[in-house]
């Protein structure tokens, strides 16, 4: 159902079924500094740079850390909530999840005590499909709660949905 692999995550569900021991997975990245405050971040066979905008001390070449946390927050919503609609046989026809953060660079620039952390986050869902709008609503929320990004963000995340 919409392109998605229930096969290999049934075959995932089963190996940790017998063996609970596989349910925890190991992630790993590396981080190598290049230049300035430009790094290269190395995850299984990508890579990708990160710096910070000329305000914050870069040379803005590419996106910061913050930007790719909020974007990888946004996107492990979307893959949940797709795999959560697909799992109940709805179609999808759309999925946009955009993102939204405050920062306190006053706290990241040593000026400030307080959470140096993003604040106030808020996705809005926009998705078209099968569903009425009010199943659609419920398993986004259910998506939100789900998503294993945001629940290692440990903070309140909004949804404006659909």
């Amino acid at each position: 159902m919409n392109n998605i692999g229930f096969e290999n995550l049934e075959q995932t569900a089963k190996a940790i079924q017998k063996n609970p021991e596989l349910a925890m997975k190991n992630w790993f990245a590396h981080v190598t500094w290049k230049n300035g405050i430009q790094n290269e971040a190395s995850i299984r066979n990508y890579s990708f740079l990160m710096d910070e905008p000329a305000p914050l001390g870069g040379t803005d070449t590419a996106p910061n850390p913050v930007e790719y946390l909020i974007a990888a927050a946004a996107s492990c919503f979307a893959i949940t909530f797709e795999v959560m609609v697909s799992q109940q046989g709805i179609k999808i026809e759309k999925v946009e999840a955009d993102i939204q953060a405050d920062l306190n660079a006053a706290v990241f620039l040593g000026l400030q005590e307080g959470n140096g952390g993003i604040l106030n986050p808020v996705i809005k869902l926009k998705a078209v499909t099968s569903a009425p709008q009010e199943q659609i609503k419920e398993i986004a929320e259910a998506a939100l709660a789900k998503s294993p990004v945001l629940a290692s963000l440990n903070t309140q995340v909004e949804l404006i949905c659909c």
